[in-house]
């Protein structure tokens, strides 16, 4: 079965842009899709990466130039500039990943959900009753999805998801992998469905 490692942050502005085109393939292939929310705090240090708020003026306006043209071209209402962006929790992470280990069916969807709330309406993601109301609408474990996401079990299921990026040489988000190919960006969607038209 073909199998996509998808290497993500609920804070990323592109890993949103790309998130529901990459459902779209991963159904139209039949993908078994790996879905990793990781700790890019802990990936930039190694890898050359920057916080938005560390980078150059220059490529700081180039992002937003480049955030508004995207959204207009792909149809989607996303504020370059959201009042509780940087979102400064690994909570609507950890939840992500909770929600899939407990097998919730639409973890998927959990995280277009959490992201959609920071980068189009404008809410405060890493206030625990605004993730709980994302989930309650998807869930009727929101109680035990969000119990487990504060567990240091789930801590550390982001650490070993963390780490295994750094060893598949990941830097940025989104990252998708496909077999030794690393493609990085939503922008490089296009080259995913050719790899896995290749591989069909």
């Amino acid at each position: 079965m073909l199998e996509i490692d998808y290497f993500m942050s609920h804070g990323s502005p592109w890993t949103f842009l790309g998130h529901h085109r990459l459902g779209v393939l991963v159904k139209k292939f039949n993908v078994n899709l790996n879905m990793y929310p990781v700790n890019y705090g802990e990936i930039f240090p190694i890898s050359g990466g920057l916080p938005v708020s560390k980078r150059p003026p220059q490529r700081q306006k180039l992002r937003l130039q480049e955030l508004n043209r995207w959204s207009s071209f792909l149809n989607i209402k996303l504020n370059p500039e959201p009042k509780y962006f940087p979102s400064k929790s690994l909570l609507p992470s950890l939840i992500i990943i909770s929600a899939k280990v407990q097998k919730l069916e639409n973890y998927f969807d959990l995280a277009y959900h959490i992201m959609n709330a920071l980068w189009v309406k404008n809410v405060d993601i890493d206030d625990e009753n605004v993730l709980s109301g994302i989930l309650k609408d998807m869930s009727s474990d929101a109680k035990k999805i969000i119990s487990f996401a504060k567990s240091n079990e789930c801590k550390k299921i982001m650490d070993e998801y963390t780490e295994l990026g750094i060893k598949k040489n990941v830097f940025g988000a989104p990252t998708f992998i496909i077999e030794d190919e690393i493609y990085w960006g939503q922008d490089r969607l296009d080259f995913v469905e050719r790899h896995l038209v290749n591989l069909s």
